[in-house]
């Protein structure tokens, strides 16, 4: 009989106080694990998100290279009506798409949006709607010039210095910002073509 209640007094489950500690414990573990994993994400879907600015920003100067090295005319971004964030250009590059030359306008707008359109020289009414090259560029938040002539009196005016400043959460995540440079140079550019083909700018 006493062997039986040796049993019983071994076999007692957890009092309500351990009970009510094992699930504060297990509570904290659940309210660390669930941080944690919710600061990965966040981590993730941020370096996703900073990948993604970064290639369309490159995929955009990869464009605007092609249509500058196939420019007649290239003109000076200072003298746009939104200077060193906006710049225009005569081109052949996007011939096959509008049936001859085309001038093209690239600008950063108030969003931080890379936006660019074309149109046929001499008529801007035929201008195409603005479309996004990229996002998350942030030079006029940083009072950075994204597009200026080079200087230098040997090339003429025919390159073209641009700085682009990338990244699309800079408010929460400022030391992300990504800088692409690079110098582009029109091979043809102002070759016998008058600078006032694209002066018809669409609003």
């Amino acid at each position: 009989m006493r062997g039986s209640r040796r049993r019983v007094d071994e076999e007692e489950g957890l009092s309500l106080v351990e009970l009510l500690v094992a699930m504060f414990i297990f509570g904290i573990v659940m309210l660390i694990f669930t941080q944690t994993l919710a600061s990965i994400q966040s981590a993730v879907v941020h370096q996703d998100n900073l990948a993604r600015t970064n290639d369309q920003a490159r995929l955009a100067l990869e464009q605007l290279d092609r249509e500058i090295r196939s420019g007649n005319v290239l003109y000076d971004p200072s003298t746009e009506s939104d200077p060193y964030y906006m710049v225009r250009v005569y081109t052949q590059s996007n011939s096959p798409t509008l049936g001859g030359y085309s001038c093209v306008l690239w600008k950063i707008d108030d969003e931080g949006q890379l936006l660019t359109r074309y149109w046929p020289e001499g008529d801007a009414t035929e201008a195409t709607d603005w479309r996004v090259a990229a996002t998350g560029i942030v030079n006029k938040e940083l009072g950075v010039h994204a597009f200026a002539l080079d200087a230098d009196p040997l090339k003429g005016g025919r390159t073209l210095d641009v700085t682009l400043r990338v990244n699309e959460d800079y408010d929460d995540h400022p030391g992300s910002t990504f800088e692409l440079t690079q110098a582009l140079t029109g091979r043809n550019t102002s070759y016998g073509y008058p600078v006032s083909v694209c002066n018809d700018t669409p609003i």
